[in-house]
C-alpha cells in the first residue's frame, strides 16, 4: 500500500486541482463572454464557456510539480528524465497556448496546423524521435516525418472528435488509462505518474464536461490533449525500446484515428477543403440515427474501451496473438462506422469515378481553350475573329449564340448569330443564357445570350460558359465595317 500511495496521491490531488479549478474557469469564461459560437453542425443550445482545457493543463502541472517536489522518490525518478519531461512540457504548452488563442480569439485551420508542426519540429529537433521499431529497425532519415505525421495525426484526431458534451475527455481518459497502465508494466513509473495526473484531470473535469456540459474543453484542450498523448506515447515507446506503446495508443484512440481518415476521404471526394467543418463525424451521425446526445457518447465510450482493452492483451499476448488482436479491433472499428453510414464502398467508388471523369473533362476544356485562345489571338479581321468564335462555340458544344454589340459606325447593335445543325439532341432540354456584359472603355460588347443542351451536369455547363466569356473578355471584337456573317454556317 505505500508504494502505491505516491500515485493514488497524485491522480487524487489532480483530480480534485481540476474539480476546483474548472468552475473558475467556468466563472471567468462567463465575465469575458467567452462562448462557443452555435452554427449548423454544432449541438448544443445554450451559451457555454469553450476554455475548460485551461483547468485541465493547470491541474496536470500543479499535480506533476507537486510530486516532483514533496515526494523524494518521484523526484528522483522524474530527474531521470528530466530533458524529455522538460521537451514533454515546453512543447504541450506551446500548444495550448495556441489553442486559447483558438479560443479567445479564432484562428485559421491553418495557422494552427502551422503551430502543430512547428510543435512536432521542435521535438524532433530536441531528440523526441520514433527512430526505431524492432521488427524494422533503425528508421534513419525517416524518424523526423513519421515522429511529425503521428503527433499531427493524433493530436487532429482527439481535437475533431471534440464534437458532443464528454466525448474527447473520455476518449483522452482511457488513452490515458492504457498508456499509464503500459508504462508501469515495462517499468517506466515516470509516465505512468503523467498518465495518472492527467487521467485524474479529466475525471474531475469531466463533471462538468458531461452532458449537459457546463464548459466545453475548446481547442485549448483537445490540442493539447492530444499532443501530449502522441508525445507521451513516443517517449514510452523509445524508453523500453518497443513499438508496442505506440500501437497501444493507436487502438486506445481507434475511434477517432478512423473518424479523421474518414473525415479527410470525404472531404476530399467531396473537393472541399479538408480543413471546412461538417456535420459528418461519427457522433453526428449517431445523433441522426435517432440516439439521443448522451447514448451517443457512451456507445462510443464502449466502443473505446474494448478499443482500448485489446491494446491491454498486447502486453500478455505475443506472436501471432498481437496480429490477431490488431485485426479484430480494426474490424470492430470498420463495422462500428459501417452501422454508424460512414462506410459506404458503393458511394466512394462512384464519387471516385465521377471525379477522374471530371478531371479528364476539365483538362480536355482546358486544351481546347488554350486552342481556341491561340485561334483568336491569331485573328486579325472581323472574319478570322468570327470564324474562330463558331467553331469555339462548336467545341463547347453549344446549340446556339447570339452575340450582340455596338457597330464600329456609331451606337447602333449589330447581331451575330451561330446556331448548330440539327443533330440527335432534338430532345434534349436546353438552357438559355442571356448575360449583359459590363461597358468598357472602347468595348464594343453589349450581350451575350446563350443556348446550351442541358444533358451534363450544370456544374460542367458553367464551367464551358465560364471559359467562353474569358475567351470573349481577352479578345475583343475586330474592327469590321459590316456583320455580312449574320447566321454563318459552321466551320467544318
Amino acid at each position: 500500500m505505500n508504494t502505491l500511495l505516491p500515485y493514488i496521491v497524485v491522480f487524487s490531488a489532480a483530480a480534485a486541482a481540476s474539480i476546483v479549478l474548472t468552475p473558475i474557469v467556468i466563472l471567468l469564461a462567463r465575465r469575458w463572454k467567452l462562448y462557443d459560437p452555435r452554427d449548423a453542425r454544432k449541438v448544443h443550445h445554450a451559451p457555454t464557456p469553450r476554455v475548460g482545457g485551461v483547468a485541465i493543463v493547470l491541474a496536470v502541472l500543479g499535480a506533476s510539480l507537486g510530486a516532483i517536489a514533496f515526494d523524494e522518490r518521484l523526484g528522483s525518478i522524474f530527474a531521470d528524465m528530466r530533458h524529455q519531461l522538460i521537451v514533454l512540457f515546453v512543447s504541450s504548452t506551446f500548444v495550448f497556448i495556441v489553442g486559447v488563442l483558438d479560443d479567445v480569439v479564432g484562428l485559421r485551420a491553418m495557422y494552427k496546423l502551422a503551430a502543430q508542426l512547428l510543435a512536432a519540429v521542435g521535438l524532433c529537433a530536441l531528440g523526441v524521435r520514433i527512430g526505431f521499431i524492432p521488427q524494422l529497425g533503425s528508421l534513419g532519415w525517416l524518424d523526423w516525418p513519421v515522429t511529425i505525421v503521428w503527433i499531427v495525426t493524433i493530436t487532429n484526431a482527439v481535437n475533431l472528435i471534440d464534437g458532443l458534451d464528454g466525448l474527447a475527455a473520455g476518449i483522452a481518459a482511457a488513452t490515458c488509462a492504457v498508456i499509464a497502465v503500459f508504462n508501469f508494466y515495462t517499468g517506466y513509473v515516470a509516465m505512468g505518474v503523467l498518465m495518472l495526473a492527467l487521467l485524474g484531470s479529466l475525471l474531475g473535469f469531466l463533471l462538468f464536461n458531461f452532458n449537459p456540459a457546463r464548459v466545453f474543453m475548446g481547442d485549448s484542450g483537445s490540442m493539447f490533449l492530444g499532443f501530449f498523448l502522441a508525445t507521451a506515447s513516443i517517449v514510452s515507446a523509445t524508453k523500453v525500446a518497443t513499438v508496442m506503446g505506440l500501437v497501444i495508443t493507436a487502438l486506445a484512440l481507434g475511434l477517432p484515428l478512423f473518424d479523421m481518415m474518414l473525415t479527410v476521404l470525404r472531404r476530399l471526394l467531396e473537393r472541399r477543403s479538408i480543413f471546412a467543418a461538417d456535420r459528418g463525424h461519427i457522433h453526428h451521425r449517431l445523433l441522426d440515427s435517432g440516439l439521443k446526445h448522451p447514448q451517443a457518447v457512451v456507445v462510443i465510450y464502449l466502443v473505446t474501451l474494448l478499443a482500448a482493452g485489446a491494446g491491454l492483451l498486447l502486453m500478455v499476448w505475443r506472436g501471432e496473438g498481437e496480429v490477431v488482436v490488431v485485426l479484430i479491433t480494426l474490424v470492430m472499428l470498420m463495422v462500428v462506422f459501417r452501422l454508424a453510414g460512414m462506410i459506404r464502398f458503393r458511394e466512394m467508388f462512384s464519387q471516385v469515378r465521377d471525379n477522374l471523369h471530371r478531371q479528364r473533362a476539365i483538362r480536355r476544356e482546358r486544351r481546347q481553350f488554350e486552342s481556341m485562345r491561340n485561334r483568336l489571338r491569331a485573328a486579325w479581321t472581323f472574319d478570322q475573329w468570327w470564324r474562330a468564335v463558331r467553331r469555339m462555340a462548336r467545341r463547347m458544344g453549344f446549340a446556339q449564340i447570339c452575340i450582340v454589340f455596338r457597330s464600329s459606325a456609331g451606337d447602333d447593335e449589330e447581331t451575330l448569330t451561330y446556331r448548330r445543325p440539327p443533330g440527335g439532341d432534338g430532345d434534349v432540354p436546353q438552357m438559355h443564357l442571356s448575360i449583359p456584359v459590363p461597358g468598357r472603355a472602347g468595348g464594343r460588347l453589349l450581350r451575350v445570350e446563350i443556348d446550351v443542351p442541358v444533358d451534363e451536369s450544370l456544374e460542367t455547363i458553367g464551367r464551358r460558359v465560364s471559359l467562353f466569356g474569358r475567351l470573349l473578355d481577352e479578345h475583343e471584337i475586330r474592327d469590321a465595317s459590316t456583320a455580312e456573317n449574320v447566321s454563318a454556317p459552321m466551320d467544318r
